[in-house]
Parts: structure tokens; C-alpha cells; sequence
């Protein structure tokens, strides 16, 4: 859940990052295409401004036209003399030289420079500059062909012009009139045909200048078409990619808002888990301090906690702190009873104590521990759980054994007076047999009297009380060890035994002492904790629990009837915990049949196998389960007992076992049940557990 909660943040965050990373690039991709349509506009501009500078050229041009027309006449009507006209031939050859300056430019590209009269007081001209690219250098000037041949043919003209004009003034000077006036005949015929040239190269730069015009007037309705569809298609591209920043940004925040919930959900179904865990925290906790045995958990080197037990068992401590910040371990409490089975804290060949008793898990591990009542002594169990690759914790659970090591202790003392006793019995014997029947009333009142005190000491060895089930469990084996003995000392006594019968007795004995034993292991096995999932048979299971049950059942009568559709029924999970399971079950049937006083009480236990699954029924007829009661009864401290009989837990944690930890399902129903001709209702507990 967190893991999840984690992700959809990063992804709403990278969301995030991917809308202002569009704005970034809309934004870019705006300033970018403005830029580009702005470039494409300033060549348009460009292009006109050429143009306007190649009309400007043309119209310099012009001006030198005329100014080389004035210069061409200003020869022959104002200049007098040879100097004059040299002069004057000068200056129109640099306007020619400047004409073609202004032509090469046309043709080639280049920057023109001109300079201008102000007639201004310390400012006399100013120079300006006409810079013209040439665009195709591969088309030539028209103005350059119309004119360069012309300009040719003016310096031509001008110089054919002087040398009239040189002639005609050697004529006046030798005042020889008549070929003077010849002369002067033939420079007026000449100058009516200069009108024409100068008219015509004129109207040829005044043509070139006026389709000029019209190309640059096309060129400026040209561009103002493109700037407006330069502007259009800059308008729609620019509205496209605000649209589609709008379209994306629509769909992210849409993912974004999605995102949210997702996460607002998570975050309610994370509050909603930390409430559970905190039941079930409480409800651990309420387990642990339930369990009667004392229960501590270490990391090894101190306590981290521990159940309610452990502070009722040492007096003076009023919490688990009081007691840590005393005892940093509870093996300060171990005391040495000289008894190789009792742990120490000591080192064990290079082993803490805690150490030795996890590699060897095997053995039967004992501790004696003192309080204010007196020494005790506990059976130790320790389990070591790994939490990831640096840490661990040790559970060590200490289960109080005091009476069954008294009685132990006393079975010991009676095994090791025993042969004494039948010597002295056999010695009595013989005295007997000696005096006959003088003797044999007196022994017959002595032997009574010590057959009463041997079945006081065998009743007395008998009456070590174990928890629940165990005290059902012992009592009819050591009646029958006691019966035994007792037999076999009536015998001795009355000289009758032999020796079949005599190891007869013995074997009963040791059979009984073996069922003891077995009883014991079995409620070991029961309470040991299943380290790992395994493959078992659920008949295995259910009959070691019912034996556990079976003596307290047979006290209360109760009839167990079981149907076995197979011969085994194997699955996969923690045997110990559905056996707990199944006492859980029988127990609560076992307290209705007596809350209601059920006469012919009866349990029917039903094992078959539906689709995947192996079905076990425990079916009771103990009335049913009241229906305004039946959906709470797996709720956690639900109970209709009086709550010094129950606290409401058991079938709570039968449920999470068979759901949480054995992949089944337990259900529970009232169930009609038909029975030596007689109509019963019971509570039916349903276990479906995969089969294998």
C-alpha cells in the first residue's frame, strides 16, 4: 500500500513535470516560429528595400544625364577657349566614369555613395549611401546594356565635339572666315542631333526607372500578400499549438486529478490498515497477555518486551518497564538446581544460553526461577525470527512445569523404593508363611493398614493436577499404575504372586507410563510453535486433537461420531495451528453441551473432498447458535459466555488461521441433524483447506 501510495505520487509529480515542460516548449515553439515569420518578413522588407534602392541608383543616374547634357552644351556655348572645354571634358567624363560606377553596382551589388549639397553654414554636403545587393548575379542590368554603348558613343561625341570646336577657334584665329563659317555650319548641324541622343538616353533611364516602379510596386502588393499570409498562417500555427498544449495540458490534469483520488483513496484505505493494525495490535497484545505461560522477546542482547506473566510472576513490579530497567535479560533469575537438563546462564561451549537452546531444539529445555512464593520451574522454549538481513528477535516462552516435576520427583522415589519394598514384603511373606496361621490375622490388619497408606502415597503421586485436558488426560493412567501396584502388593502379601504376573504388572506399568509420556509430548507438540508451511494429513491432526479432548469429552459424556469419505485428506500450511483450530471448536461445543444440558450430547465430524478443496464438518447438537448472535461470532471479543469463561478470542483466531495463514475458508451455520430417529439442531463449523 505504501509502495503504491509512493508511486502514484512520482507519477503525479512527473505528470507535473511533463505539463510545465509543454508550456516550456509552447512558449519555446511560439518565440521560435514569431522568430522564423519575422526573419521571413525582414527578407521581404529587404527585398523592397533593394528595389526602392535600385530606383534610387537609377534616379542618380538620371541627374548625371542631365548634368552630362548641361556639361555637353555648356562646351560649345559657354567655354571659350581650349582650357574651358577641357575642363568642362573633364567633368563630364567623371560623370560618365560615375554613371558606369552606379551601373557596375546595378549589375554586381555594392554600396553607392553620393554627396549631397546642404548649403549649410558649417555643414556644406552630407554623403549618403545606397547599399544594392544584387540577388542573381547570373541576369545582366538592362541598364547596363541600354547605357554603357550609349555613354561610349556620348564620349565619343564630346570628343569629336572638341576637336570641331579646336578647329573652328584655329580658324578664327587665322581669321579665315570662310572655312569658320563652314566650320561653325557643321557644329550647328552637330548639335541638332545631340537633342535626340540625350532625349532618347533619357527616355530609356526614365523607362527602365518607370518599369522599376512598377516592380517594386508589384514586389510591395507582392509582400504585403505574403506578410498578411505569413500573418495568417502564423496565427494558425500559433492558435494549433496553444490548442494542442490545451488538449494535452486537458488530459494530464485529468490524469493528474486521477491521480489524486487514487491517491486520496489510498491514503483513506492507509488510515483505514492502521486502524485494523492497531485492533490487531490490541488484539496481540490481549492474546499475548491471555497466554498463562510467560512469553519475553530479545534482540539478543535485552528485552524488548513481554507479556503480562512475567510482572505477576515477580513480585514488587508494577509494568514491564519497572522490570526492564532492573534486568536487562530474565536469565538474571536462573537458579542452579544441580540437574544437567536446567539451563544456565553460562557459556555453552561458545554458546549463549539462548543460543544452545535454538540449536537444539530437540531437547526437553528446563530453568528453575524464584519469587516471593518460592522456587519454580518452567519448561524454555526460544524461537529465533529473522526481520530482514541485520536484525533478528528471540521469542523465549517459559511454561510453568512445578507439579509435574513433584510428581515426576515422586514417581521417581516410589521407582527407586520399589525393590525395597518388595523385599520387605517378601520378607514379610516368609515371617508369614513361618507362623502359619497364627500370624495371619495380625499381618492381614498390618498388610490393610499399609495397603491403605501405598493407595494414599499412589492417590497422592495421582493428585499432581495438570492445566485442563492434562488432568483428564492422567488420571485414569495413574489409577491404573496405583491399581496395579497395589494388586501387586496384595499378592506378595498374600503370597499368591507369581512371576508372569509379576512382569505382567510391570509391563501395565510401563504402558501406562509410556500413555504419560505420550500425553506429554502430544501437549508439547501442540504448544510448539510451526516454524514453516508443510505438507500433512488432516485426519492425523483432528485425531491428535481429539485424543487431547477425549478424556474431558468422555467426563461430559459426549459421543464423537467421525466419517471419513478417504483414507487421507493431505494439504499444505501450519498443522499445530489448525489443531488449535480444532480445539478451539470442540471446546465451544463442548462448553454449549454443558451450558445447555444436552442429554445425549453428540459431535459428528465430517471429512470428504469438494472441487479443489478438502471439507471438514464439525457438527454439534447443542441447540444452534442464536441467529442474532451468528454473524458476530467470529468478531474479535465476542463472547455469550460469562467473561470468567471466555474472552471472546478463539474463534476470532481460528478465522485469521484457517483465511490467513492456510488459504481456506471457516464458516459457521445452524444445521437440522437427524439421529437415531430423533430431530436435533446444532452449530455446523465449516474448514475448507486446498487439497494437495
Amino acid at each position: 500500500m505504501i509502495k503504491l501510495s509512493l508511486a502514484n505520487k512520482q507519477n503525479t509529480l512527473s505528470k507535473l513535470i511533463l505539463l510545465v515542460s509543454i508550456f516550456l516548449i509552447g512558449i519555446i515553439s511560439l518565440i521560435m516560429l514569431h522568430l522564423f515569420f519575422l526573419k521571413l518578413l525582414e527578407n521581404l522588407d529587404n527585398k523592397t528595400k533593394n528595389q526602392e534602392a535600385k530606383i534610387q541608383i537609377g534616379e542618380y543616374i538620371v541627374n548625371d544625364l542631365y548634368k552630362i547634357r548641361s556639361d555637353f552644351y555648356e562646351i560649345a556655348t559657354t567655354a571659350t577657349n581650349k582650357r574651358s572645354r577641357d575642363l568642362i571634358s573633364t567633368r563630364l567624363k567623371q560623370r560618365v566614369e560615375t554613371i558606369k560606377t552606379a551601373l557596375d553596382i546595378l549589375e554586381n551589388g555594392g554600396e553607392l555613395k553620393r554627396v549631397i549639397r546642404l548649403n549649410i553654414v558649417g555643414h556644406n554636403n552630407t554623403i549618403r549611401t545606397i547599399k544594392y545587393i544584387k540577388e542573381n548575379k547570373s541576369i545582366v542590368s538592362l541598364e547596363s546594356i541600354d547605357l554603357r554603348p550609349k555613354l561610349e558613343q556620348l564620349i565619343n561625341m564630346t570628343n569629336q565635339l572638341k576637336l570641331l570646336l579646336n578647329e573652328a577657334e584655329l580658324y578664327r584665329s587665322l581669321e579665315n572666315h570662310k572655312e569658320f563659317e563652314k566650320l561653325t555650319k557643321k557644329i550647328k548641324r552637330f548639335y541638332k542631333l545631340t537633342p535626340a541622343f540625350f532625349i532618347r538616353i533619357t527616355e530609356n533611364t526614365r523607362r527602365l526607372q518607370y518599369e522599376g516602379e512598377i516592380t517594386l510596386k508589384k514586389l510591395q502588393n507582392q509582400i504585403k500578400y505574403e506578410k498578411n499570409q505569413y500573418q495568417k498562417l502564423e496565427l494558425i500555427l500559433i492558435a494549433s499549438i496553444i490548442l494542442i498544449v490545451l488538449i494535452l495540458t486537458y488530459f494530464i490534469v485529468k490524469q493528474i486529478n486521477k491521480n489524486a483520488k487514487t491517491l486520496f483513496d489510498l491514503n483513506t484505505q492507509l488510515e483505514k490498515k492502521m486502524q485494523e493494525l492497531k485492533m490487531q495490535e490490541a488484539a496481540t497484545r490481549g492474546i499475548l497477555d491471555g497466554q498463562p505461560n510467560i512469553v519475553v522477546v530479545s534482540n539478543g542482547e535485552e528485552m524488548i518486551d513481554a507479556n503480562s506473566a512475567l510482572v505477576d510472576f515477580f513480585n514488587g513490579y508494577n509494568s514491564f518497564d519497572d522490570f526492564k530497567n532492573e534486568h536487562a535479560c530474565i536469565c538474571d533469575f536462573f537458579q542452579d538446581v544441580e540437574k544437567e537438563d536446567f539451563i544456565l546462564d553460562i557459556d555453552y561451549d561458545g554458546l549463549m544460553w539462548y543460543e544452545y537452546i535454538l540449536q537444539n531444539p530437540n531437547k526437553l529445555h528446563k530453568v528453575a526461577m524464584k519469587n516471593l512464593s518460592g522456587l519454580h520451574y518452567f519448561s524454555i522454549v526460544a524461537k529465533k525470527k529473522i526481520l530482514n538481513d541485520k536484525n533478528f528477535i528471540i521469542i523465549i516462552s517459559l511454561n510453568e512445569i512445578s507439579k509435574e516435576i513433584k510428581v515426576q520427583e515422586q514417581l521417581a522415589k516410589l521407582n527407586d523404593n520399589l525393590e525395597n519394598i518388595v523385599d520387605s514384603k517378601t520378607k514379610q511373606l516368609q515371617e508369614l508363611n513361618e507362623t502359619l496361621e497364627k500370624k495371619v490375622q495380625e499381618e492381614l490388619e498390618k498388610n490393610r493398614a499399609k495397603d491403605k497408606k501405598m493407595i494414599q502415597q499412589s492417590r497422592f503421586a495421582a493428585l499432581g493436577e495438570m492445566i485442563g485436558n492434562i488432568a483428564h488426560q492422567w488420571r485414569q493412567p495413574l489409577s491404573a499404575i496405583s491399581s496395579t501396584a497395589s494388586s501387586m502388593q496384595l499378592q506378595l502379601q498374600l503370597g499368591i504372586n507369581q512371576k508372569e504376573d509379576i512382569e505382567k504388572s510391570y509391563e501395565s506399568i510401563i504402558t501406562y507410563v509410556e500413555f504419560l509420556t505420550q500425553t506429554i509430548e502430544d501437549f508439547r507438540n501442540f504448544f510448539k510453535e510451526d516454524k514453516e508451511k508443510i505438507k500433512f494429513d488432516i485426519q492425523k491432526i483432528l485425531n491428535n486433537s481429539l485424543n487431547i479432548t477425549a478424556a474431558s469429552y468422555k467426563d461430559k459424556n459426549i459421543d464423537v461420531v467421525t466419517n471419513f469419505k478417504e483414507d487421507i485428506n493431505i494439504t499444505f500450511g501450519f498443522p499445530n495451528e489448525l489443531s488449535q483450530v480444532f480445539l478451539n471448536i470442540l471446546s465451544n461445543a463442548k462448553d454449549a453441551f454443558t451450558n445447555k444440558k444436552i442429554k445425549n450430547p453428540q459431535v459428528n465430524i465430517n471429512i470428504f473432498k469438494k472441487g479443489a478443496y478438502n471439507i471438514i464438518e464439525i457438527v454439534d447438537n447443542a441447540g444452534g447458535i442464536d441467529i442474532k448472535n451468528i454473524e458476530k461470532v467470529f468478531d474479535p471479543y465476542f463472547t455469550t459466555k460469562h467473561q470468567t469463561q471466555g474472552t471472546g478470542i478463539g474463534l476470532y483466531m481460528s478465522k485469521e488461521i484457517i483465511q490467513k495463514h492456510m488459504n481456506g475458508l471457516l464458516s459457521v451455520e445452524n444445521r437440522i441433524i437427524n439421529s437415531n430417529n430423533t430431530t436435533y439442531k446444532g452449530a455446523c463449523f465449516t474448514i475448507s483447506l486446498p487439497k494437495l
